[in-house]
């Protein structure tokens, strides 16, 4: 596609280092648990494990933060977590990796959202996912004024606004027209990612659905009849009022649609026998974002995100990627700009 080269990528990539972007976020902490097997229970018919190793990394929107940070970026965060270990864990983490936690607080009768995966194999095999537990949360935020000051508060420096939100009660319908207003939107770019309250978004820059969500809104399966996919995806824009849409599609890659050009494909990046697709999402919208916002046009930013996203479903668990990483695919994509194309 014309005005876009490695050259231009690479730079592109270079300009992500210290952009500030606000993050308003339902923030997760993930924990995988890995354990080896060691017999079958006389109990019940169920495995035991000899536990080897825990690990605890942000998740849910604290893991889009991560990757912002890891990108290079400056996230300014801002959401709750409880009075808890979870919670202490979480703001250190997101700390230590570059984020400005700030505008973090810890709220009394929520608890920290906690998603643990337990991992088995045998002692020389890759380790499977065989469960997961979800605890924590609390009741929706009520103060939307309060929410609204914090958020003005930590926007100030900012270029642009990430929105994460995972249906943990910070964001609703009562808060969201409030958070957009405080976060300086129109003016300043609002990027959304939202697994069941987008339509309550409006005006936004841009969006990141997935296939299922797109589905939702038109009512119908697109992945059996991909040619209603960018009419449906032009339809979601226009009742967001967003400038640009990225649809991921799994094996599929992504669809994006910006400005009055026409919906361009972009084939996913490396191989689809992917190792863990958990947090996935996360990283694309964070790439895209910080992309988007250091000044790389929609189809640089979506190629970088398409490699991103490509490059972290190959990791396991939750996990971010790299300035590095990055150069490095674009480096061995023997043509970028063939990479988008219109279907």
């Amino acid at each position: 596609m014309s005005g876009v080269d490695r050259a231009g990528l690479l730079r592109a990539v270079d300009r992500m280092a210290g952009v500030p972007v606000l993050v308003v976020a339902d923030l997760v902490l993930d924990v995988f648990e890995y354990g080896t097997i060691g017999r079958i229970s006389r109990e019940a018919p169920v495995l035991i494990l000899e536990h080897q190793r825990t690990v605890e990394v942000p998740g849910g929107g604290a893991n889009a933060a991560h990757n912002l940070a890891t990108l290079g970026g400056r996230p300014l965060v801002v959401g709750r977590v409880g009075a808890d270990a979870a919670g202490d864990t979480l703001v250190d983490r997101l700390g230590k990796a570059g984020a400005d936690v700030e505008g973090i607080w810890r709220e009394p009768g929520y608890e920290t959202p906690i998603k643990r995966r337990i991992l088995a194999g045998s002692a020389h095999s890759v380790k499977q996912q065989v469960v997961r537990v979800d605890r924590g949360g609390g009741k929706p935020v009520a103060d939307a004024a309060a929410l609204a000051r914090r958020v003005a508060e930590r926007a100030a420096p900012a270029r642009g606004t990430l929105i994460s939100d995972y249906s943990y009660g910070l964001l609703h319908a009562a808060t969201i027209p409030a958070v957009q207003k405080a976060a300086g939107a129109p003016d300043r770019p609002l990027f959304v990612d939202s697994r069941a309250q987008l339509r309550l978004f409006r005006g936004l820059t841009a969006a990141t659905p997935n296939l299922q969500e797109a589905e939702g809104f038109a009512a119908r399966p697109l992945e059996s009849d991909p040619s209603g996919l960018p009419e449906a995806a032009r339809a979601l824009r226009q009742s967001l009022g967003a400038t640009a849409l990225v649809v991921t599609l799994g094996s599929h890659g992504m669809l994006l649609l910006a400005g009055d050009a026409p919906a361009a494909m972009i084939p996913v990046y490396g191989t689809d026998e992917v190792a863990d697709v958990t947090g996935a999402g996360d990283t694309v919208i964070a790439t895209l974002t910080l992309a988007v916002l250091s000044g790389a046009s929609w189809s640089e930013a979506a190629l970088l995100a398409n490699y991103a996203g490509g490059i972290v479903v190959m990791k396991r668990g939750t996990a971010t990627v790299t300035p590095a990483e990055l150069r490095a695919a674009i480096a061995s994509d023997p043509d970028p700009a063939g990479r988008i194309t219109t279907p």
